[in-house]
């Protein structure tokens, strides 16, 4: 099977392609600025036995992702699999934030995840078990303060990944989506303090966080023959936190 993975250089992305590599998959992950990352993972990865393509494109600008998705179909010629799972973030006010800013996350986080959806259909048309799967957060579902930027663009990928589930049905291609929690990653931990996580721990009823093999698990289910009759749906892994104000 082939599979895209954007920004599978760290965090999630970076253990999904893993996962994928490991059950015997054809792995493109893509990244946005780190050279440096991304040649050690892609380091790391052979060093496991593993040989993956790595592709440097911005998703939220079209022309890169074009460019991407004509480097998959040279490479592959075909995909059964695209993960959105790139994104960032900027913690501000709605107040003091700027609109560069605010457009910044949402340009990445859903204007991206359409882009590549989009450019990955023609790849994905009547492939075998061919899906997407969103990468969202919990904070598409239960909002909080400071992050307005990426509540939204969160919420907004929940509500694309039904409408492209509905309307990329009949061409066999399946569509889901994974809302995490709180999962402790180079750009998640930013702007945490060690107590300010400990809190976290103990409010949630399994007491820990989320890991990142706790996500990609849940999303090589979704990419797998074992969800082919699931379609449309978020997939919230947050041990029970949700639950919990």
């Amino acid at each position: 099977m082939k599979y895209l993975v954007t920004g599978g250089t760290s965090g999630i992305g970076k253990e999904i392609a893993l996962e994928l590599l490991e059950e015997g998959n054809e792995v493109i992950i893509t990244y946005a600025h780190n050279d440096e990352q991304a040649q050690n993972t892609q380091k790391e990865f052979k060093e496991k036995g593993y040989s993956v393509e790595v592709f440097k494109a911005d998703i939220s600008e079209e022309e890169q992702v074009k460019a991407l998705f004509d480097f998959a179909k040279e490479k592959f010629g075909k995909l059964n699999g695209l993960v959105n799972n790139a994104g960032t973030n900027i913690d501000e006010f709605v107040e003091t934030c700027s609109l560069e800013n605010y457009m910044r996350v949402v340009n990445t986080n859903f204007i991206g995840k359409m882009l590549c959806s989009k450019y990955a259909i023609p790849l994905l048309k009547n492939q075998e078990n061919a899906c997407i799967v969103n990468i969202s957060s919990s904070l598409g579902v239960r909002p909080d303060t400071e992050c307005s930027a990426y509540c939204c663009s969160a919420s907004a990928i929940i509500t694309l990944t039904q409408c492209l589930a509905m309307e990329l049905a009949e061409q066999n291609i399946r569509v889901n989506c994974v809302s995490p929690a709180f999962t402790p990653t180079p750009l998640s931990l930013a702007g945490w303090t060690e107590e300010e996580i400990k809190a976290k721990e103990k409010r949630n009823p399994r007491h820990r966080l989320g890991k990142v093999e706790d996500m990609a698990n849940a999303v090589l289910f979704l990419l797998s023959e074992k969800a082919d009759y699931i379609n449309g749906e978020n997939l919230k892994v947050n041990g029970g936190g949700i639950l919990k104000k």
